[in-house]
C-alpha cells in the first residue's frame, strides 16, 4: 500500500519517543491494578512486558496491511478489500478528529486498534457470507487485550468509529455484490512478527478478578 512506509516511520519515531519519555510506561504503571483484573502478565517487570506487547501490536499493522494486500491481489479479490485497507492506513496518517489522542505510542495504540478492528470486521463479514475468512490475519485475542489496555470508555468510542466506518464501506453499491470466490487452494497463513510471542506473555483472564 502506498502509505505503509510512512506508517513504519511513524512507528519508529513513536518507539524512540517512548524510550526517551516513558510516558506510556508511567501510565501503565498507574493502571496495573485495573489491568490485573482482566489480563495475565509476568509478575517480574510487568510494564516491560506490556510495552513489548503494545509495540508488537502496533508494528504488526503495516505487516497486516501488506500481507492482506498481497494475498487479496493473488487471490483476485483486492478490489473488495482495498477500501478497508486504505482506511486502515488513513487511521495512522489522518486519525479521526473526534478521537482525542495523546502522542507517541499511546496515540499509535489507538490508531492501531482502529486499523486492526477494521480488518477484523472485514473477516467477520466474509465468514458470515462465505463461511471462511477473507484475510490471512486473526487479531481477535490481541484486539480484546488492547481493548482492556485502552479502558472501556476509550475502547468503546473507538469501536463505534470502526462500526460506523465498516457499515459505510459495506453499504457502498457494488463493493460486495459479487463476493470473491475460492481458488480451491489450501490457505494457511501466519502473520510473521513478534506479536504471537508477546501474546504468550500477555493473556486474557478466563474469569475476571473482581
Amino acid at each position: 500500500m502506498k502509505l505503509t512506509p510512512d506508517i513504519r516511520n511513524l512507528i519508529a519515531a513513536a518507539i524512540l519517543q517512548e524510550e526517551e519519555s516513558s510516558l506510556l510506561r508511567a501510565r501503565l504503571g498507574k493502571q496495573l491494578p485495573r489491568l490485573r483484573k482482566r489480563l495475565i502478565f509476568p509478575e517480574s517487570e510487568p510494564i516491560t512486558a506490556l510495552i513489548g506487547f503494545i509495540a508488537a501490536y502496533i508494528e504488526s499493522v503495516p505487516g497486516s496491511i501488506s500481507l492482506a494486500t498481497a494475498v487479496s491481489k493473488k487471490q483476485g479479490f483486492h478490489r473488495y478489500v482495498a477500501p478497508f485497507l486504505n482506511l486502515a492506513e488513513d487511521y495512522f496518517i489522518q486519525p479521526p478528529r473526534d478521537i482525542d489522542t495523546d502522542s507517541g505510542l499511546e496515540a499509535l495504540l489507538d490508531e492501531s486498534f482502529l486499523a486492526h478492528r477494521l480488518l477484523e470486521e472485514v473477516n467477520d463479514y466474509h465468514i458470515g457470507h462465505l463461511g471462511h475468512p477473507l484475510l490471512p490475519v486473526d487479531m481477535t485475542q490481541a484486539n480484546i487485550i488492547v481493548h482492556h489496555l485502552l479502558g472501556e470508555p476509550l475502547a468503546n468510542r473507538l469501536e463505534s468509529v470502526v462500526q460506523y466506518a465498516s457499515a459505510q464501506l459495506l453499504a457502498k453499491e457494488g463493493v460486495w455484490k459479487t463476493p470473491p470466490q475460492e481458488t480451491g487452494a489450501t490457505r494457511v497463513w501466519v502473520l510473521e512478527n513478534t506479536l504471537s510471542d508477546m501474546e504468550q506473555q500477555i493473556q486474557l483472564r478466563t474469569m475476571p478478578v473482581m
